[in-house]
């Protein structure tokens, strides 16, 4: 038990942010986790710049908010960050100057061994004199110079967390594993890359960046509903043979790739006869989130022991009341464990209508 001179977590409050059309959902989620959740506070909310943004005060520090939210493992919070100082703007440049000071409050708790990152988000763009890139650069050279603490911005350790209205800034410091996502606001972005098939590429290459989900070096992969073959695409990419299910016709590029066999079959008219295993399954299918787990689970037998899959739960597009929809997704999920543990369901920032789920095979 602590003494009574042992000092205390302080109590913060913090950002907390979803997609843009996920708020309430997200909302949803939070009071489910903090019951007595004394404030939530929207800052942005339906932005398709910068998602739905909340400020909620939850009573206890930021670790323990972050491992709380962790263990609950929501499917629509994106991205925490703690706030620790509140900075009054003006929409000026003196705004700079404020930033700077509350920076230099802050810096002592960056670790001087760890890399960091100043991750700014600008609420209102254009409304503001400066640029985010300006506050990232400006706050990052004052604090290398103050703490000895080396700038990393592709692979931090930790992270400065800044956010900016016309009126308001919110800045924190936090371990880069307790915001749910490496990348501010979780906006996990990739280059296009030649050669790609489509957008939804984008999709499988977050789930394995966000789950940490390594595919074996080599191995067959099940592409169910694969055209134009993005995913297959992607696989192959990591040194996978692919099996590419689908009636229709696969990208131009793809067809002359060895390492590509296409089954122009329906998965219901593939999937009873095939007799092959796989080391990962992948299923992108445009579909009915339940039918769509239906053919999971026919899937699931085979996967081979040990082996991975992803896919994706496609949501009703007809408007629901969030416990409504939260139910819906629950229910699909808790139906995939007849045959699958799951790693991790989210709601990434490549997703649509949809959740990305992460499983493995419990053989």
């Amino acid at each position: 038990m602590d003494s009574p001179d042992t000092p205390r977590p302080t109590p913060v409050s913090a950002l907390v942010t979803s997609a843009a059309e996920s708020g309430a959902l997200m909302e949803a989620e939070l009071r489910e986790i903090f019951p007595k959740l004394p404030s939530f506070e929207w800052i942005v909310r339906g932005s398709e710049t910068e998602g739905s943004i909340a400020r909620i005060e939850p009573g206890m520090d930021f670790n323990t908010l972050a491992g709380m939210v962790e263990h609950h493992a929501p499917v629509f919070v994106r991205h925490l960050a703690p706030v620790q100082r509140v900075i009054p703007l003006m929409a000026t440049e003196e705004d700079l100057t404020a930033l700077r000071d509350a920076a230099l409050e802050i810096g002592e708790q960056l670790d001087s061994a760890a890399v960091f990152s100043v991750q700014t988000r600008i609420v209102g763009e254009g409304q503001l004199p400066y640029r985010k890139v300006t506050v990232n650069e400006t706050l990052s050279a004052l604090l290398e110079a103050q703490t000895g603490a080396v700038m990393e911005c592709r692979t931090p350790e930790q992270v400065v967390s800044v956010l900016c209205t016309p009126t308001r800034g919110y800045m924190g410091v936090s371990r880069t594993e307790r915001n749910r996502s490496a990348w501010p606001g979780g906006k996990h972005r990739f280059r296009h890359e030649e050669g790609q098939v489509s957008r939804s590429e984008f999709k499988l290459l977050e789930a394995m960046n966000v789950f940490g989900m390594a595919l074996p070096e080599r191995g067959i992969a099940l592409d169910m509903g694969a055209a134009p073959g993005g995913w297959t695409r992607v696989l192959r990419a990591h040194g996978l043979q692919v099996t590419a299910v689908d009636p229709a016709d696969l990208d131009p590029r793809l067809r002359e790739d060895r390492g590509i066999r296409h089954v122009r079959e329906r998965l219901q008219d593939y999937l009873p006869h095939s007799r092959q295993r796989f080391h990962v399954i992948v299923n992108d299918m445009k579909m009915d989130a339940r039918a769509s787990v239906e053919l999971m689970l026919r899937a699931s037998r085979l996967l081979e022991s040990g082996g991975l899959a992803v896919m994706t739960l496609k949501l009703p597009r007809a408007e629901r009341p969030p416990h409504q929809l939260l139910a819906l997704v629950r229910a699909d999920l808790q139906r995939l464990t007849d045959a699958y543990t799951i790693l991790e369901a989210r709601h990434l920032y490549h997703n649509r209508h949809e959740v990305t789920v992460a499983l493995t095979s419990c053989n």
